[in-house]
């Protein structure tokens, strides 16, 4: 690590151990309870119209339904579970029966929350929901568009933990859709037995319109573990480290400055350029590069637009070009979260509140594997690779045995550490779940 001063060891310990006790203390606050209602009816309903995403409002009977089911809210609080607040799907129908009850019991409707919204049925939707072709649907689904189950699954479960972290101690119904219910509710009881829920032939039934589910919180993470942190890299043990590196070096640099980093967006593997304070920052990084007296043999670059100009204006100062790009050097995928400001909490775990976020595990073995790939190729040589944040981090992480908890400037150059990055082993850093454990 050049210019700037590194926390120590201890320094590291410290900080995980507070992080560590915060994250406990988030866990260990009381929880609330999380009710799933069902819209009230729309007129494709009346008509077993496949509805899906389609903004169907709801007719004068849904808003009834809807009402209906306010009583039994009333009756939950005079046994102690006071509704605290109403969060819907985006979609009109589910928005607007959270707000009937919102109205009704005298609190307040919190918004829509994205990933609430209906299944959809692609090429379905406003067609007539013949039994053939709600057979066609569950076997052939991918010809007509429908969405797939598991992608349905990720963004139902993550969309409720946002929820509930949000809400953390609070009683909150959640206005949203029929098989995003029976879905997720039959992806929360498989393989338990809870009372008062059953399945049947292994799936939860569609409820009634304007009908409530209570959704068994105490399964949401062991759900998510399950359906939405699936790692995709294959495994990665330590290797021997060659002996033909001997001499050569390997010089993360993280991109320069972007809008979206300016505007703390989650960037990811969206191609954002650097702005004009990110050229001076890799300018100024080669210019203070060349000032130490160093030199080096190569520079590559993720292909990420941020990170190849950087790599750029860095190597002009040793009059070297990019020579590759590496596609493995990209920024974590952060799926459904890019181009958001998400809060802080959500920043330690993104992969368990947005779906299709690249998970922990993967990052640090992409990383770790493209790192000793490229080191491999060049044997002996002084290599500058320019990447991004996270991915760096990990990198750092693994070869140094610890976790680097801090995040890694714009424009930052750190060495990382050739002999343990061969060391590196994720059993000895993930348990059996892909969950860290450092």
């Amino acid at each position: 690590m050049f210019w700037d001063t590194a926390l120590n060891r201890a320094d590291d310990a410290i900080l995980k151990t507070m992080t560590d006790a915060q994250t406990h203390h988030e866990h260990a606050e009381t929880r609330g309870k999380i009710f799933l209602l069902r819209h009230g009816q729309t007129d494709w309903n009346i008509n077993h119209r496949f509805q899906g995403r389609t903004d169907i409002p709801l007719n004068d009977t849904g808003r009834e339904q809807v009402r209906g089911a306010v009583p039994q809210l009333r009756e939950m609080a005079q046994r102690g579970v006071q509704i605290d607040g109403v969060v819907s799907s985006p979609l009109e129908r589910a928005a607007e029966s959270g707000q009937i009850v919102a109205q009704a019991l005298g609190v307040p409707y919190l918004g829509a929350y994205a990933g609430l919204e209906e299944r959809s049925f692609g090429d379905l939707e406003g067609e007539a929901a013949t039994p053939e072709l709600v057979a066609a649907s569950r076997t052939d689904g991918h010809k007509y568009g429908v969405e797939e189950r598991e992608a349905l699954v990720s963004r139902a479960l993550t969309a409720l933990n946002r929820v509930r972290r949000e809400h953390e101690g609070k009683n909150i119904v959640v206005a949203t859709h029929g098989m995003l219910i029976a879905v997720t509710m039959t992806v929360l009881l498989e393989g338990r037995e809870h009372e008062g829920y059953g399945t049947i032939d292994g799936m939860f039934p569609i409820p009634p319109n304007a009908s409530l589910t209570e959704l068994p919180i105490d399964y949401l993470d062991d759900a998510i573990d399950a359906h939405v942190l699936v790692s995709r890299q294959p495994k990665l043990h330590a290797e021997p480290f060659p002996k033909n590196l001997a001499g050569g070096s390997l010089t993360l640099i993280r991109h320069g400055q972007t809008e979206w980093n300016k505007n703390q967006l989650m960037q990811g593997i969206s191609d954002i350029p650097l702005n004009d304070t990110g050229r001076a920052q890799a300018r100024e990084t080669g210019a203070k590069l060349r000032s130490l007296g160093l030199s080096y043999d190569r520079v590559i670059s993720s292909p990420l637009s941020r990170a190849y100009e950087t790599a750029q204006l860095v190597g002009e100062d040793f009059g070297l070009p990019v020579s590759e790009t590496y596609p493995d050097l990209v920024e974590r995928d952060y799926g459904a979260a890019e181009g958001v400001n998400i809060p802080v909490p959500e920043r330690r775990a993104p992969d368990r509140y947005y779906p299709q976020v690249e998970t922990e595990r993967d990052v640090y073995v992409r990383a770790v594997r493209v790192m000793r790939e490229i080191v491999r190729q060049y044997p002996g040589e002084r290599i500058i690779a320019v990447s991004h944040g996270s991915l760096i981090r990990r990198a750092i992480s693994a070869a140094q045995g610890y976790e680097h908890t801090q995040t890694v400037p714009n424009a930052e150059p750190l060495e990382v550490d050739l002999k343990g990055l061969f060391a590196f082993d994720e059993s000895t850093v993930f348990d059996e779940r892909g969950r860290l454990v450092w």
